[in-house]
C-alpha cells in the first residue's frame, strides 16, 4: 500500500479522513446546524400601532381644532347673548359701536322689549377666501325670519386654523312720535327719547329685534294717549322704509274742563271790560258820532263752542252757535252839552281760537282775531 501523506489527495482525488476530534468520535454524524432565532414582530406591530394612533390623534385633533374655530360659533355666541338679553355681551362679540343717540341699545332698555329672539337654527356656512357667510333662521314672537351673518378672518391660530370675527349686523330702526304739545314726553320701552333731535316730527332710533312700547311719559292730568307698539323683526332694516308710530293725544276730562274754563274766563274778562274796544276780545264798538263816553258796559250772550282734537300744535276751538254783544255808555254831545245813556244794536260774534298749552293754572286759550 503506497504511503499517504497528510494534505495530499488520495487516489480517488479526495483527502484522507481527518482524525477525530475530542468532541465527536470517529464515525459519528456531523452535528446539525443550529436553527436561527426568529425576530419578534411585536415591536414592529407596536410601533405601527403607535404611528396609527398618532395619525388618528392628529386627525381628531385637527377635527376638534377646526370645530373650535368654526365661523358659526361667533354667530351662535351673538344670538345666545341676545336670547339672554345681554346687550353688552352681544355687542362685544359683534363689535357694534353704540352712539349717544342709541338710547335703546342697552341691556336695561332691551329688558323692556317683548317678542325678542327666543330661538334660532344655524343653517348653511360658506367660506370664500377671507369671508364666511352663515345663515340662520330666527324665531321671535312666534314669527320666523331668515338672516345672513358675515364674518372675516383675523389671522391664524396654531398656524393652521383661521380665526373669525363677526361683522356687526346692520341694526334696524324704529320711528316714533307724538301728535302732542311741545312739552309732551315720549317714552320708548320706558326711555325718554325727547332728548333727541326729531325730523318730520318723529324720532328715529336703532333697535334690536323685539317689540317696544311707545307711550307718553310724565304725569299730565290734561291729556293722554293710547300706547302703541313699534316692532323690529331681524336685522338690516332701512330707516326710510319704517312706518312711524305716532301717539295721538286727547284731552282728559280734567283737560276738557280746563279748556272750557279757559275760553269762558277769557270771555268773562272781555265782558267785564269798560273799553269800547276791549283788547284781544271778540267784540267791540265804534263812536262814530264823536260823543264823550263814560261808564261803558257790555251785555253779552255767550256762544257755544267745541274743543276739537289736537292738530297743528294745538286744540282748535270752534264756535257752534254765535253769541251776541251790545255796548252801552253814558254819552255827552260836546256840540250842545246834551247827555244821556246810549247803546249799540246787538251784534253777533264767535270765539274761534285754540288751546295752545296747559300749565299749573290750567289751559291757555288764544283767540283767532
Amino acid at each position: 500500500m503506497a504511503g499517504s501523506y497528510p494534505g495530499t489527495p488520495n487516489q480517488a482525488g479526495g483527502y484522507p479522513p481527518q482524525p477525530p476530534t475530542g468532541a465527536y468520535p470517529a464515525g459519528s454524524p456531523a452535528p446539525a446546524a443550529s436553527p436561527r432565532k426568529k425576530r419578534s414582530l411585536v415591536p414592529w406591530i407596536a410601533g405601527g400601532a403607535v404611528a396609527l394612533l398618532l395619525v388618528v390623534a392628529g386627525i381628531v385633533g385637527f377635527s376638534l381644532g377646526s370645530a373650535a374655530h368654526a365661523p358659526e360659533l361667533q354667530v351662535k355666541a351673538y344670538l345666545d347673548a341676545l336670547k339672554k338679553g345681554d346687550v353688552s355681551e352681544a355687542f362685544q362679540v359683534s363689535g357694534t359701536k353704540v352712539e349717544k343717540t342709541d338710547l335703546l341699545l342697552t341691556t336695561n332698555a332691551y329688558a323692556e322689549a317683548d317678542n325678542r329672539i327666543t330661538r334660532y337654527t344655524l343653517g348653511d356656512v360658506s367660506t370664500e377666501e377671507e369671508t364666511a357667510t352663515v345663515t340662520a333662521s330666527i324665531t321671535q314672537g312666534g314669527e320666523k325670519c331668515d338672516q345672513e351673518f358675515t364674518l372675516t378672518t383675523t389671522g391664524k391660530d396654531a398656524v393652521v386654523f383661521d380665526t373669525w370675527k363677526l361683522e356687526s349686523p346692520e341694526l334696524s330702526s324704529i320711528a316714533v312720535g307724538a301728535n302732542a304739545p311741545d312739552d309732551a314726553i315720549v317714552e320708548v320701552a320706558g326711555v325718554d327719547v325727547t332728548t333727541l333731535d326729531k325730523k318730520g316730527g318723529v324720532y328715529t332710533l336703532r333697535a334690536l329685534p323685539g317689540t317696544y312700547t311707545v307711550a307718553l311719559g310724565g304725569d299730565s292730568e290734561w291729556y293722554s294717549a293710547d300706547e302703541l307698539e313699534a316692532s323690529v323683526v331681524g336685522f338690516e332694516g332701512t330707516a326710510d322704509d319704517i312706518e312711524p308710530q305716532v301717539l295721538e293725544v286727547s284731552m282728559t276730562e280734567a283737560g276738557a274742563t280746563a279748556a272750557a274754563d279757559a275760553v269762558n274766563s277769557w270771555l268773562d274778562a272781555c265782558i267785564a271790560s269798560t273799553e269800547l274796544v276791549p283788547a284781544g276780545c271778540p267784540f267791540w264798538a265804534t263812536n262814530s258820532e264823536g260823543y264823550e263816553l263814560s261808564a261803558i258796559t257790555w251785555t253779552v250772550t255767550k256762544p257755544t263752542f267745541t274743543v276739537g282734537e289736537f292738530a297743528d300744535g294745538a286744540w282748535p276751538v270752534t264756535t257752534d252757535s254765535e253769541g251776541s254783544a251790545q255796548a252801552a255808555a253814558d254819552a255827552r254831545d260836546p256840540s250842545n252839552g246834551a247827555t244821556g245813556r246810549i247803546s249799540t244794536d246787538e251784534f253777533p260774534f264767535d270765539v274761534d281760537g285754540r288751546i295752545e298749552a296747559f300749565g299749573a293754572d290750567g289751559a291757555t286759550f288764544v283767540f283767532a282775531s
